[in-house]
């Protein structure tokens, strides 16, 4: 934990030296303000996600050897829920959204840097089990701040990510997961539910919030 804060932190020091030298204009990591409506709506539009997200890991089985080692990694003591909870979505989110996307923001189209942004996410997480979910988790993310212009909503998209599957871990290893919880049946309900709620959130999001401007 100690040497993923201290190689993410100095991964952003330096991409701010050189975004610093690449432009006259001070660099920020776009903290602006947020209309207050818009923190329920992609609080729930995001928890609509992550039914989905499970999904599509569960389409790359991981063997059991990833499984001790992961379960090692994540566990329920304070240190580890606060790296999980607010401590990756923040650090996370600057590198990602404020250094990474705004600056390909900049320089290609929308489609093209929220995409690859999302790539880079995905990597991040080193590992296929976490980078495919990451990159549909980060295509989301991306196209978030590029329509508010500003890191908050995705930090609280990635706390709300990481929140739900932290919760999972405080029930028998049988029931982690929407799709061990509930089963197939009510599981596939579910699914349908979610995405009828994550289209309606991303719609509200669409019209209401302005798109980034130069």
């Amino acid at each position: 934990m100690a040497l993923y804060v201290v190689t993410m932190l100095l991964t952003i020091r330096y991409a701010i030296k050189k975004s610093k030298k690449q432009s006259s204009s001070p660099f920020n990591f776009s903290f602006n303000r947020i209309q207050g409506w818009l923190v329920p709506v992609v609080i729930i539009t995001t928890l609509a996600l992550v039914v989905g997200l499970e999904g599509v890991s569960n389409l790359i089985p991981m063997p059991v050897y990833m499984q001790k080692i992961f379960e090692k990694a994540f566990t329920k003591n304070a240190f580890s829920l606060v790296m999980a909870i607010v401590a990756a979505p923040i650090i996370e989110e600057m590198l990602c959204r404020g250094i990474i996307l705004k600056g390909l923001l900049k320089n290609y189209s929308p489609a093209i840097a929220i995409v690859v942004s999302a790539i880079f996410f995905g990597v991040l997480h080193l590992n296929p089990w976490q980078a495919v979910p990451a990159f549909f988790g980060g295509l989301f993310l991306g196209w978030v701040f590029y329509k508010t212009q500003s890191v908050i909503p995705g930090m609280i998209i990635h706390a709300t990510i990481n929140s739900t599957a932290s919760l999972f871990l405080f029930l028998p290893k049988y029931q982690q997961g929407f799709f061990k919880l509930l089963g197939m049946q009510y599981y596939m309900v579910l699914c349908v539910f979610a995405v009828i709620v994550f289209v309606g959130g991303c719609m509200v999001i669409q019209r209401k919030v302005l798109p980034m401007t130069d």
